[in-house]
C-alpha cells in the first residue's frame, strides 16, 4: 500500500512539472505559482519518506497537498488583477498605408498592442488572468497603436520585430488560440509592403 501512494506522489510532481513546462509553452507562466509548491511538497514528502511511513499518512499528505491546491486556486480569485478587462480611449493610430494593412495588423498584433483588446472567456479565471493581462500591458507599453499619435517613437521597430517573426509570439497562436492572427505567407507579404509605406513603423 506504502509503495502504492509513493507511486500516486510520484504521478503528482510528474503532473505538476509537466504542467508547468506546458504552461510556460503556451506563455502562461503565472501557473507556476499553483503548480511549483505542489511539486515542491509532494517531492519532499517522498524524500521523507521513511521505512515505518504508513500508507494512511502518506495518503493523508497527498489529500492535504489537494486540498491546500484547491483553496490556493479559490483564494487567488480574489485577486483584482487581469479583472476589469479596461480598454482606453483611441486618441490616434498610425496613417495607415491601405485599409487592408490596418486590417492585417487588427488581426496579428491589436490583440495585445491596442485599446481594441477582446477579452476572452478563459481571462476571467486566475492565474490564467494574470497571464493575459501582463502580456497586454507589455504589448501596450511596448507600443499602443491606439495611442501612437502621443508616443510615436516606440513603433520604429514594427516592420523589424515582424520581419523577423518575433510578432506575433508563437505561444499566441499555439494549439489553435486566436486563429485570426495566424497570417498566410500571402497575407503577411502584404502587410510589410503596407507597413514600408506606413511612416512611423520602420527607422
Amino acid at each position: 500500500m506504502a509503495k502504492r501512494h509513493v507511486i500516486l506522489a510520484s504521478t503528482l510532481v510528474f503532473l505538476c512539472l509537466f504542467f508547468m513546462g506546458f504552461s510556460y509553452y503556451i506563455g502562461f507562466v503565472q501557473m507556476s505559482v499553483l503548480l511549483a509548491p505542489v511539486a515542491l511538497i509532494a517531492w519532499w514528502m517522498i524524500q521523507r519518506r521513511g521505512p515505518k511511513t504508513g500508507s494512511a499518512e502518506v495518503l493523508s499528505v497527498v489529500s492535504s497537498i489537494a486540498i491546500a491546491f484547491v483553496a490556493v486556486f479559490a483564494l487567488i480569485q480574489a485577486v483584482p488583477y487581469g479583472r476589469s478587462h479596461s480598454n482606453g480611449p483611441v486618441t490616434g493610430e498610425p496613417q495607415w498605408a491601405t485599409p487592408q494593412t490596418r486590417e492585417l495588423m487588427v488581426r496579428a498584433c491589436f490583440g495585445c498592442h491596442s485599446n481594441e483588446v477582446k477579452y476572452p472567456s478563459y481571462a476571467n479565471i486566475a492565474p490564467i488572468s494574470w497571464a493575459v493581462q501582463s502580456h497586454i500591458d507589455d504589448g501596450r507599453g511596448s507600443v499602443n497603436y491606439s495611442e501612437f499619435s502621443a508616443n510615436s517613437r516606440r513603433g520604429r521597430n514594427t516592420l523589424r520585430v515582424i520581419q523577423s517573426g518575433f510578432m506575433p509570439p508563437s505561444y499566441y497562436t499555439r494549439f489553435g488560440r486566436h486563429p485570426e492572427a495566424k497570417l498566410t505567407a500571402e497575407e503577411m507579404k502584404t502587410l510589410i509592403a503596407g507597413l514600408e509605406a506606413t511612416p512611423g513603423l520602420h527607422r
